[in-house]
């Protein structure tokens, strides 16, 4: 597949306008220089997806989703770049052949990967046929039948068998496959003296595969009791296989997911597979990981749903927490938690009941992140301890003002009084100085439009479950970044200044990222400032970073006038970003010595964390 000549590119969406290509999904009205609507991408009462005529972009004040003609109808359609390219080209009047069109099989890779592809192909075929042919897989094929697997599903997924000795690696010699290709794979165990062993022996094989359907690792379980060796030996990352970025199933599960606008994430492979053999196909896992920011950010542009069904234990409990918490800052997915009954996971409850009362499940037994939230902070807590119960409450009112609607907010503030024998109007009393904090950060209805100039704007998080709508105020750091970058993009002054200051760096991921690619882009256009944001979203394509760009563009240019301010914004993120971590690790190891009941180093360290919150609070009060 050739890539589309970046002429023709920029012809197509110079000849498009962005409101020819938003008004078939979005009614547009225009309110001043801009066009509002309500977003596609979630559900909202209050228009706040706007675009820029005259910028050619668009941009979401709720979930942050923004770009160019192409990019929204990347997110809308879920197409690639070339794919809104090929469909706009006839609305712009640039003929553009087919051959450009990138679908999967006619995407071109180089020599290597293909090389590879091929190898986990090959290994996938013979892992299988030892599964379900031969006298040798007959135990590992009893095991995955125990499990309730039937014929189709292992044909399905691929699983296959590794025996004893090294049957891959000589098979591939039979073949004659290069040397250096065969390390390169990650099948193979390379000894000190050079010769290769297969990496999994006598193991049954979850073979994991791309988005695409190609295999590219393998997951191998143990067939025998023995303790001395690991339940699970998994391929290390490879030239094919980065395991922050994969999803199990996603293959098979994308279609479904895309229709329904849901996935299920589970914990294990087993509990997915388990699942769609039941006629639950939309369900994912991450790699034997953590959910990823990576892997969080691919769902969201499948789905608008997400439902996270991990194990009842603790590790699963803690995964849980993160995932939502991950989940509400990278992404705009709905999120809840489903609750296995009797403390299974699911592949123990399908075993134990069948299809459809798993599904009863799904729908059913189903608790909102603000739920799961007052709940968690329970676990390890004595709050038979005053000073533990009392910090659970500060905790859980924490969590609550966070609601933005006050009639959910005061059903679970009554939920906590009823549950603690406590005073209602007491903890309304407790948790109005949190909200009062909170609308203090927030705008006034006068200043709602001026909100969409700046960036001081705030996403928000939905859950359709309960209608509960949780905000994540911008804080200092991020708005210095965003201005300043934003500066450094229209003003080659300020660039200078910024990129010729020792020892500075920005320390959000994402804004040194846009930071590294403006620099090539301006190396290729003659160090000009970056006006035309339509073409640098081009350029960058990664929907999460063009989605900055397109708050970037709201900024109000009167911010850019006093050179001064900006040092100042270097200063904040040069010195209040160091500060701010340490809160956040005086908070975490404030928690880490409760659960061990070490009374001495909580206070020790709660003075500690005083101090940087005293610190901060100074450092606010001076700006």
């Amino acid at each position: 597949m050739a890539k589309i000549p970046q002429q023709i590119v920029e012809e197509v969406r110079e000849r498009v306008n962005i409101v020819d290509v938003v008004s078939p999904y979005v009614q547009l009205k225009k309110q001043g220089r801009n066009l509002f609507g309500k977003c596609p991408f979630h559900e909202e009462r209050t228009p706040s997806f706007s675009v820029n005529e005259e910028k050619q972009i668009f941009h979401c004040f709720s979930c942050g989703r923004g770009g160019n003609a192409f990019s929204f109808l990347m997110e809308v359609e879920n197409m690639s770049f070339p794919q809104a390219v090929l469909k706009l080209a006839p609305q712009a009047g640039v003929d553009i052949d087919d051959s450009y069109l990138d679908n999967q099989a006619n995407v071109q890779v180089d020599s290597e990967t293909k090389a590879l592809r091929d190898l986990y192909a090959e290994a996938t075929k013979l892992y299988h046929h030892l599964l379900v042919n031969t006298d040798s897989g007959e135990q590992a094929l009893t095991y995955l039948t125990a499990r309730g697997l039937d014929e189709s599903t292992i044909d399905a997924f691929m699983l296959g068998y590794a025996p004893e000795g090294n049957i891959l690696y000589e098979y591939f010699q039979t073949q004659k496959v290069d040397y250096q290709l065969l390390r390169k794979s990650e099948l193979f165990v390379e000894w000190s003296d050079g010769s290769l062993h297969d990496r999994f022996t006598n193991r049954v094989l979850f073979t994991i595969r791309d988005s695409s359907g190609h295999p590219i690792a393998f997951s191998g379980r143990k067939l025998t009791n023995d303790d001395d060796i690991p339940k699970y030996v998994n391929s290390p990352e490879s030239p094919l296989f980065n395991k922050s970025a994969e999803l199990f199933n996603l293959d098979l599960a994308k279609d479904t997911i895309k229709k329904q606008k849901t996935v299920i994430l589970f914990e294990g492979f087993m509990d997915v597979i388990a699942a769609f053999q039941s006629g639950i196909v939309n369900g994912v896992a991450s790699m034997g990981t953590s959910l990823t920011i990576e892997q969080v950010q691919q769902l969201s542009r499948l789905a608008d749903k997400i439902s996270i069904t991990y194990d009842s234990d603790m590790a699963g409990q803690k995964a849980t927490k993160r995932a939502l918490d991950l989940i509400a800052q990278h992404s705009r997915l709905s999120a809840q938690v489903i609750h296995i009954p009797d403390n299974q996971d699911p592949d123990e409850y399908l075993r134990a009941n069948d299809a459809d009362a798993f599904k009863q499940v799904l729908t059913h037994n189903i608790e909102d992140p603000v739920t799961f939230n007052l709940r968690y902070l329970q676990i390890d807590r004595n709050l038979n301890n005053q000073t533990e119960f009392f910090a659970y409450i500060s905790d859980a009112l924490a969590v609550i003002a966070t609601v933005e609607e006050p009639v959910i907010r005061e059903r679970f503030l009554r939920q906590v009084a009823n549950e603690f024998d406590l005073s209602y109007e007491a903890l309304q009393d407790q948790i109005r100085p949190l909200l009062l904090q909170r609308q203090a950060r927030q705008p006034s209805n006068q200043q709602r439009d001026q909100q969409q100039k700046e960036v001081t704007s705030s996403s928000q998080v939905y859950n359709n479950t309960s209608n509960v709508t949780v905000k994540r105020n911008v804080s200092r750091i991020e708005k210095a970044e965003q201005i300043l970058f934003a500066w450094m993009l229209h003003d080659n002054d300020v660039w200078l200044q910024v990129t010729n200051y020792v020892g500075f760096s920005f320390q959000d991921v994402s804004y040194e990222t846009l930071f590294m690619i403006a620099m090539a882009y301006r190396e290729e256009h003659q160090q000009e400032p970056i006006n035309d944001m339509a073409a640098f979203m081009d350029y960058v394509q990664k929907p999460e970073l063009t989605r900055i760009l397109a708050s970037l563009a709201e900024v109000d240019p009167q911010l850019f006038t006093d050179r001064e301010q900006v040092l100042a914004y270097i200063n904040v993120i040069n010195n209040e970003a160091p500060l701010e971590e340490k809160i956040r690790q005086l908070s975490r190891n404030i928690k880490e010595a409760n659960q061990l009941q070490d009374q001495a180093r909580v206070a020790q360290l709660s003075v500690a964390y005083l101090e940087a919150l005293k610190e901060k609070q100074n450092k606010n009060t001076k700006h």
